[in-house]
């Protein structure tokens, strides 16, 4: 009596479970978040202040010196990385570990600057220190244009931050909702600087007229409690406070003269409503355009969010005016449907080509359903498990479930074979007896295999870090599928058989020949492994080879990371020399739109000149350019895919004169870098100026840029971007009785431009903002028409207690983990892997770097180092957990061993694989080595029980292990052929995810047939020599061992 004799007696009790099992996992499949990846991006958490008119190294000696000491070591911190740039721009992100929780370290960070905050400069504390959480996962950009060309990019970009952005920040899973470079309204007073000379008015007195006459007050009520005599009503008062119209603002009173006549700032500026910066230019597609970064909240579900977006924007269309539209011109989501939809194909044509062979092998239509009903209840099964531990259905869960299709269909094989070899020896026997017998046999096998598989699976979920995110949905895929699978062996396999099985014939015609060609080949199997097994030090020294050659081809395979996909879109980054202004920038980015625009494999592209992605930061010799690539499907000729393109418009950016204009591809995972390629920083240990940090820096570039390994390394950092240095007088100042403070009071609001207060517009808060007029700021010499006003009231020049002089100084100061930095970028020239391109960087950065420099990686590359040495480890852990299960298994410490050497040879197959394809040894292939321990280490198992038990009978040794090896051929056979054709599309895996794909399939198909070719004629010996070796140390003899628990072959 064995648990499924319940089921066979009761068939529509198997039933009833597959089918619950069935609905849950289609209910969960409805609910399961969809991404590219497991959520394994590191937390993030962004801090931004600004100070007006300060330089880069203004902003770093005041404001990141003072927060980076402070934040420096908050709790789960992996690193950190800042911008000071030369607009005053502060920018710092903090990057924690993965799984920590986004809202605790923003509390944490935030807690430690305001310990500091009255540390920073007044201006820095008056506009404020921002701290949030960051989604540094880029889902959409929208691309709001003027087809026409009627409307500016002042008018798309408030029209964006009025009407779109707050719906769109309220779309279900969207964790913020940004304008690239935004134009936000601002009253700009332009000041005339002669004009104001001429009337005795300073730059000092027009701000403080406008903070005086713009300023929204509480001005009372008239009747309210308490009150002397009794009052019938209670009135509030109003009166007008903050201005609105660039009319009300011209006719602010700035000064009343002796003559009673009256100075309104519409006498001495230009007022209009502008923007705050015009830092940043917009074009989509060669016209005026607004961009809209969409951030993905974590473990939000990708596909909703961004058909969430698409339907909200679909909903606002009616309120567009005249001549605006929009289009979403960049969508992560579009790769991630097409790599699903690819990993769906894979995963119907693998089950196909398993039927297929399953059908071949049994040689009976009735027999071959039970397994292909089986599988798919053990496969849509596992999404329900995997809704309950909080997966998505993603990338490397969806490859498990392919490669789980040739380990759950075996289960199924194991009870079809055992019930048809009954009903053909034992023809007296009913169905539904033949099946409750063959269950005797095969019900302890089926849960002994299941468990040690588990045993190799189940480790790797615990490894920490985003290697182990990766592997954890990948082993917790796999497990949950050969769990349900095991259940469906035991119950509903047996109710099926009892069902749909009959006595048969022998079979005739094809299914003759080819059944007796599968026979042949086990005799002539057993005829060469026979002597083989004989001498069981053949085996060994097989191994040893095996050994030792996987050892050397494997030393020959590159390590990776994660490989480069076509994701159906790159960027690219234009430097200007520096200084440049955006005018000259915007030329430059035309000669880039030019290039591209009418190339066969281009969908659309947008620019934002003014802006550097690299970098972050807004800086007017730099450009940003995103192009989208057509469907997928309209690009199968591989002259359109991502990386032709980029070979393409390199090789002619290199023509633009103007500007070095360098294409990359997007990063493999967002959010770990801006590019793909690696991100390598150059520290300063004891703060060298930024002049020797980035001559250091520029010799460690030259070095890498004749390496063999390295393609494209540059730097986007200028340490020598010419400026104007001021040098005063203090004590001339002093003595004329002007205040320092004044000076530069009056030098920032004439030049770099004040912030006043407030007004409001459009339901909106915007700034007031006063600065000189662009003609009186345009050179050099207009830092002398600044003028302060005196102690005595009298306006001296600047002039008179200072003087100018041309300098070069940094245009942004980077700093990594509180350490000055230089970041390189760079990726592994063509032939070479990630691997190699770090080894060399390490390798040059140790010969060129001098004392007082370092080095860390960031981004990819830090996820990269940080996973190489954990691939050992992880294997190692897979075959220990094997080994411990086995010795458990079969109360021995020597016959595991036999299993699991045989490995060697899958291992042997999979490294041959990889190199003889040029592919490198990257996660995905890791994990298809974790899979090929497991799938091996099974074949060897199916045959050393049977010669344990065959030993156990009274055979000798070599016959035990030869009888085993004949009787066991067609079961192994059965199932490495099935899994190894399940391989085969992801091996020709094409379009979206194919390196993925090719990377795991490769790696296991390779192992699959050097383990199913060539290992299944080491596996007798290695028994032989080991059971030989056990008895003699335990004194056995010829006595035979004995086992737990007999098992019957179902093909014996």
């Amino acid at each position: 009596m064995t648990i499924s004799s319940l089921f066979i007696r009761r068939p529509r009790l198997a039933f009833v479970v597959s089918t619950v099992i069935t609905i849950a996992g289609l209910l969960a499949i409805t609910a399961l978040p969809v991404a590219q990846f497991p959520d394994i991006v590191p937390p993030q958490v962004r801090v931004t202040a600004t100070y007006p008119g300060a330089s880069a190294q203004a902003v770093e000696e005041s404001v990141a010196q003072v927060i980076e000491g402070q934040v420096n070591g908050v709790e789960k911190m992996i690193y950190m990385k800042s911008t000071s740039g030369g607009d005053g721009s502060y920018a710092l992100t903090v990057s924690f570990e993965v799984g920590t929780n986004p809202d605790l370290n923003t509390v944490n960070v935030t807690n430690r600057i305001n310990a500091v905050l009255a540390l920073l400069p007044p201006e820095v504390q008056q506009l404020g220190v921002t701290t949030k959480k960051q989604s540094s996962s880029l889902l959409q950009v929208v691309a709001i244009y003027s087809p026409k060309g009627s409307r500016d990019g002042l008018f798309l970009s408030n029209f964006a931050t009025i009407t779109l952005l707050d719906t769109l920040r309220r779309v279900p899973g969207v964790g913020d909702a940004t304008l690239f470079g935004p134009l936000d309204y601002s009253m700009r007073i332009w000041l005339n600087l002669d004009r104001m000379s001429s009337l005795d008015i300073t730059a000092d007195d027009v701000v403080k007229a406008v903070q005086a006459q713009n300023v929204q007050a509480a001005v009372g009520l008239v009747g309210a409690a308490p009150l002397v005599d009794e009052v019938g009503f209670q009135l509030n008062i109003t009166t007008q406070g903050r201005l609105v119209t660039t009319g009300e603002f011209e006719d602010i009173v700035v000064r009343a003269r002796s003559d009673g006549g009256l100075v309104r700032i519409k006498d001495i500026a230009r007022v209009e409503l502008g923007a705050k910066s015009m830092d940043s230019i917009g074009r989509y597609n060669g016209k005026p355009a607004a961009g809209i970064q969409i951030y993905q909240l974590p473990g939000a579900n990708a596909l909703a969010t961004a058909q969430g977006v698409r339907k909200a924007l679909k909903d606002l269309e009616p309120r567009f005016p005249d001549d605006v539209s929009y289009n979403v011109m960049y969508d992560t989501t579009v790769f991630v449907e097409a790599t699903i939809e690819s990993v769906i194909h894979t995963l119907i044509e693998a089950f196909v080509l398993v039927a297929i062979v399953v059908f071949i092998f049994l040689g009976n239509l009735r027999a071959t359903l039970i397994p292909i009903i089986a599988v798919p209840v053990a496969l849509i099964g596992t999404f329900a498990v995997m809704l309950m531990l909080g997966f998505s259905a993603n990338t490397i869960s969806l490859l498990a479930l392919v490669l789980a299709i040739g380990i759950v269909v075996d289960d199924a094989i194991v009870v079809v074979e055992a019930v048809e070899h009954i009903l053909e020896h034992e023809p007296d026997l009913t169905v539904a007896q033949a099946t409750e017998k063959a269950m005797g046999q095969v019900t302890a096998p089926i849960i002994a295999i299941t468990l040690v598989l588990l045993s190799v699976f189940i480790p790797t979920a615990f490894i920490p870090g985003i290697t182990g995110q990766l592997y954890s949905q990948f082993a917790v895929a796999v497990s949950v599928s050969m769990v349900i699978s095991a259940i469906n062996a035991l119950s509903l396999s047996p109710a099926l058989c009892s069902l749909i099985l009959r006595h048969r014939k022998k079979p005739r015609g094809v299914m003759a020949w080819l059944q007796g060609g599968i026979d042949k080949s086990r005799d002539g199997y057993v005829r060469v492994v026979t002597p083989i097994a004989r001498r069981g030090f053949i085996s060994l020294l097989l191994v040893a080879g095996f050994a030792l050659a996987t050892g050397g081809i494997g030393s020959l395979v590159p390590s990776g990371f994660l490989p480069d996909e076509d994701q159906g879109a790159f960027m690219a980054e234009v430097q200007l020399p520096d200084a440049s202004s955006t005018n000259r920038t915007l030329k430059s980015i035309e000669e880039v739109e030019q290039t591209i625009i009418g190339k066969p494999w281009m969908q659309s592209i947008f620019t934002v000149s003014g802006y550097s992605i690299l970098d972050g930061l807004n800086l007017p010799n730099r450009g940003l350019v995103v192009v989208e690539l057509k469907p997928f499907a309209e690009r199968k000729d591989p002259t359109l895919t991502v990386f032709y393109a980029l070979q393409e418009v390199n090789k002619a950016f290199a023509q633009i004169a103007s500007a070095n204009v360098f294409a990359f591809n997007l990063p493999p995972i967002m959010g770990l870098g801006n590019s793909s390629g690696f991100e390598f920083v150059v520290q300063s240990l004891a703060g060298a100026p930024p002049v020797d940090l980035a001559s250091v820096a520029r010799g460690l570039m030259i070095s890498a840029q004749t390496a063999p390994e390295l393609a494209n390394v540059f730097t986007t950092y200028a340490a020598t971007t010419p400026q104007i240095n001021l040098k005063l007088d203090r004590e001339r100042a002093q003595q004329l009785g002007v205040s320092i403070s004044d000076i530069f009071s009056a030098m920032q609001t004439t030049l770099g431009g004040t912030y006043t207060n407030d007004f409001n517009l459009f339901g909106r808060v915007w700034q007031v903002k006063v600065q000189a007029d662009a003609p009186d700021r345009g050179n050099v010499n207009d830092v002398f028409r600044v003028r302060v006003r005196s102690s005595n009231g009298e306006l001296v020049p600047l002039q008179a207690v200072a003087n100018i002089e041309l300098v070069t100084a940094p245009s942004s100061i980077v700093r990594y983990n509180n350490l000055r930095s230089v970041v390189l970028n760079g990726a592994p020239a063509p032939g070479f892997s990630s691997g190699q391109a770090i080894a060399a960087m390490e390798r040059l950065a140790k010969s060129t770097l001098p004392a007082g420099y370092g080095y860390e990686w960031t981004g990819t590359a830090l996820q990269e180092k940080a996973a190489s040495g954990q691939t050992g480890f992880i294997l190692a852990l897979a075959v220990l957990f094997a080994y411990l299960f086995l010795v458990g298994l079969y109360e021995s410490t020597a016959i595991p061993i036999a299993a699991l050497l045989s490995v060697v040879v899958g291992l042997f197959g999979a490294v041959t694989a990889l190199f003889l394809t040029g592919l490198d040894n990257n996660i995905f292939a890791q994990i298809g080595i974790v899979v090929l321990i497991a799938l091996a280490a099974k074949n060897a198992i199916l045959i050393i029980e049977f010669a344990m038990e065959e030993r156990a009978h009274g055979k000798d040794i070599v016959s035990a292990a030869t009888t085993a090896a004949g009787l066991r051929f067609r079961a192994v056979m059965m199932t490495s052929f099935a899994f190894i054709l399940g391989l085969v599309p992801l091996v020709i895996a094409s379009g979206a995810g194919a390196a993925t794909q090719r990377a795991v399939g490769t790696a296991v198909f390779g192992g699959m047939i050097a383990a199913s070719m060539l290992g299944i004629f080491v596996i007798p010996g290695l028994y032989v020599a080991f059971q030989t070796f056990r008895e003699k140390v335990k004194g056995l003899g010829s006595k035979p061992a004995t086992v737990q628990y007999k098992v019957v072959d179902p093909g014996q």
